[in-house]
């Protein structure tokens, strides 16, 4: 294990350090990591890594984005087209790590999420080994646990076919990887069930590490609220209902704040998602949004929220103004005409005070409500939902009711609403049976032209395994996903 441990702080070192220093053998001796302290160090460098960027594509593949190509009223000569990177996920192509112009882009996703998994497997191998203190070691525990669990969760729901309890023992997943040390072992998938049974096992371990400790966790490392959460959602893709609503219970009695009251008037700096609001129970990582959904008017194209998203907002709900900027403009050619458009505004970068990606309470309540609506509890439900919606809407609006498709669609309209952005829909949709999709990637040149894509079958839903996990591992399963090219 010792040898593993220092393989990977050599790796982290050696940019570092000269050839001279890391040549010295008493240099490599104290690269070795020994007391909690120093794991904790490789924990969050090896395993918390906040400033990566997974899955950028994330948000492109759902209903919530559509393209837009625009001139500005004072275009540039050269003028960029901020689709092009993420083309072929925003078309659900076969291979979508190649992109429009035949350029490779490695999805990173796989290969950081499973090395997560193995720092994690290292860490709880060797954790009555480290020098500290008991609450040290079984807290370092609990967090890795609990990234260990999420890894696997985030995997699942990006590779391996979308969970349904009738099928799960034999639906195919990703690999379990049980390995504490660097290993070319070739892995096939397990199924949703064994799978699902290991995030389950480690989040309720996750849980029991934190409440054995009297440690005071910051929204900045895995805590037992967050636990919590993690185990609600984990229940709710494994539609384990009453389970559900007993994690959600727990977030929502031990979360240290309330839900944040939006204020009627947004302030021109105030964002969403920062260390003022107090519903955020664990801050984590880096999202390209910004790149990709641009609110100025210098570009040739485009992504933005889709007219259906921004038609779900009614005028009562503040959260259009909170969640989203609004930009109106005139556009010069190809045809002169008034434009606007929303991009989301959850998070900016240009005030980080916390990560990008967020726990929060609110999600507890829907996670609790989805639950009451799945068991025929609509009164329970509209409850949750009308308490998140106190603190989202115009003081004095009238509560919400159940609509014409029924309370299960209601309690998911207000989960969209309440979560757009946040890298939940994607996810979803697979749960909610994987419904057809349609995206126009529009010309540049001529107005209202352009190639449309459908995402008829269900299997564009699972992402392919990278090329390179592929080409290593000739013994895993490839699922069948199919070409997709533009309506004809």
């Amino acid at each position: 294990m010792k040898k593993v441990i220092y393989i990977s702080f050599f790796l982290m070192c050696a940019a570092l350090s000269s050839c001279s220093n890391f040549l010295e053998e008493s240099s490599q001796d104290l690269m070795i990591p020994k007391s909690v302290k120093d794991y904790k160090e490789l924990f969050f460098g090896e395993v918390m890594k906040n400033s990566e960027v997974l899955h950028p594509y994330l948000e492109y593949m759902t209903d919530d984005v559509t393209d837009q190509c625009y001139y500005g009223s004072s275009p540039m000569l050269i003028s960029n087209d901020w689709r092009e990177s993420v083309w072929s996920y925003y078309t659900w192509q076969q291979n979508p790590e190649v992109g429009i112009s035949n350029e490779f882009t490695t999805d990173a996703a796989w290969n950081s999420y499973f090395h997560k998994i193995l720092m994690t497997n290292i860490i709880l191998d060797g954790i009555y080994d480290m020098t500290g203190t008991e609450e040290e070691r079984v807290d370092l525990a609990g967090e890795a646990y609990f990234m260990r669990a999420f890894s696997y969760f985030m995997l699942a729901n990006l590779y391996g076919r979308p969970y349904d309890p009738a099928t799960a023992d034999k639906d195919l997943c990703v690999p379990i990887n049980d390995e504490i040390s660097l290993s070319d072992k070739m892995m096939k998938r397990a199924t949703n069930a064994a799978v699902y049974s290991k995030i389950e096992s480690d989040i309720i371990r996750a849980i029991q590490c934190f409440k054995s400790t009297d440690s005071k966790k910051s929204i900045f490392r895995p805590n037992l609220v967050g636990a919590y959460l993690l185990a609600s959602r984990i229940s709710l893709f494994r539609k384990d209902y009453p389970q559900t609503i007993l994690y959600s219970d727990s977030v929502i009695k031990n979360a240290p704040q309330r839900l944040n009251k939006l204020p009627e008037e947004k302030s021109n700096n105030s964002v969403f998602l920062s260390y003022s609001n107090k519903e955020i129970l664990f801050s984590y990582g880096t999202t390209t949004l910004e790149s990709y959904m641009q609110k100025d008017f210098t570009y040739k194209g485009n992504l933005v929220v889709t007219t259906d998203l921004i038609a779900q907002y009614d005028e009562a709900d503040l959260r259009l103004s909170h969640y989203f900027h609004h930009t109106k403009g005139s556009q010069r050619r190809p045809v002169k005409k008034d434009i606007e458009f929303y991009i989301p505004a959850k998070w900016s970068k240009t005030s980080p005070t916390v990560y990008s990606n967020a726990f929060r309470l609110a999600e507890a309540y829907l996670n609790r409500a989805e639950a009451y609506a799945e068991l025929g509890n609509a009164e329970k439900a509209l409850a949750d939902i009308n308490t998140l919606r106190d603190h989202r809407i115009k003081t004095g609006t009238p509560h919400l009711t159940v609509d014409n498709d029924g309370i299960v669609a209601t309690v998911r309209k207000e989960r969209r609403r309440e979560l757009a952005f946040e890298g939940f829909r994607w996810f979803d949709l697979r749960r909610y049976g994987c419904p057809p999709l349609e995206h126009t990637y529009s010309s540049t040149e001529t107005e209202g032209a352009g190639d449309k894509f459908k995402l008829e079958n269900k299997e564009l839903y699972i992402l392919p395994i990278p090329k390179s996990e592929r080409d290593r591992n000739t013994m895993i399963e490839i699922f069948n996903r199919p070409t997709n090219g533009p309506i004809k």
